[in-house]
């Protein structure tokens, strides 16, 4: 990172600070929605019969939801984008990708140590990210594009409509790298075949219907994987 870069950031950070108080405020509607992805996950992961990675995680659900809410305190979210053609993140600031890695790295640390808890709140601020990068604006890194609107649009309807309920279909890809890079690469071909739409309200939903069971169905599969790859074999024997 150049050195106007690392001052950029700084500077952002200043910012951010004086704002803190207003984004506290909308935290806790913003998280409802990554709450009802990671459920919706859980209920995909049934539906397709994978019996033994459901009950895991289930019994883990507030333990992940609690890390998908800390991923987006103290306006850590600056940090929850990622170009998947440039591999940056927004000018200053680290890459959601590599924050990414960093959580997955201490949930992995964790789950060796037997502190199952705190690696399932490090593994759902990690689902955050990848949930994130359904969101267009976190892929093209367009902070006015309609950003806030967008997510207010969301916010408002997602509990509202069947398509994103009751899914099966799993996408499950080989390492974290891949999910980022096929929610963002997804989400931007999704941007730009609504972008014509000049309705705001028509246009977000023809996005939404296509990027909630996106987030939902790569959140189900980066479960997948990180139980195969993590947790899978290291877990106690059951007596018959």
């Amino acid at each position: 990172m150049t050195v106007l870069a690392k001052t950029y950031g700084t500077a952002l950070q200043l910012l951010f600070a004086v704002l803190n108080p207003f984004k506290k405020r909308v935290i806790s509607t913003e998280c409802e929605v990554h709450k009802f992805l990671n459920l919706q996950a859980l209920n995909i992961l049934r539906k397709d019969k994978h019996f033994t990675e459901y009950a895991y995680f289930k019994q883990y659900i507030q333990d992940i939801n609690e890390g998908a809410v800390w991923a987006d305190q103290d306006f850590k979210s600056s940090n929850h984008f990622y170009n998947p053609y440039t591999g940056k993140g927004m000018y200053g600031r680290s890459s959601a990708k590599d924050l990414a890695l960093t959580y997955c790295n201490k949930s992995i640390n964790l789950i060796k140590k037997g502190e199952i808890d705190d690696a399932m709140f490090y593994l759902g601020a990690t689902a955050h990210l990848i949930q994130d990068m359904a969101v267009p604006q976190h892929a093209n890194i367009r902070l006015l594009d309609n950003h806030r609107q967008y997510e207010n649009y969301v916010i408002k309807t997602y509990q509202n409509v069947q398509d994103y309920r009751d899914l099966n279909g799993v996408y499950k890809l080989k390492s974290l790298d891949n999910y980022f890079r096929f929610n963002a690469r997804v989400s931007l071909k999704v941007y730009k075949h609504y972008r014509h739409i000049k309705k705001d309200d028509e246009r977000f939903d023809k996005i939404t219907r296509c990027v909630i069971p996106l987030a939902e169905r790569t959140t189900a599969g980066f479960m997948l994987t990180f139980y195969e790859q993590t947790i899978k074999g290291k877990l106690p024997a059951t007596s018959d």
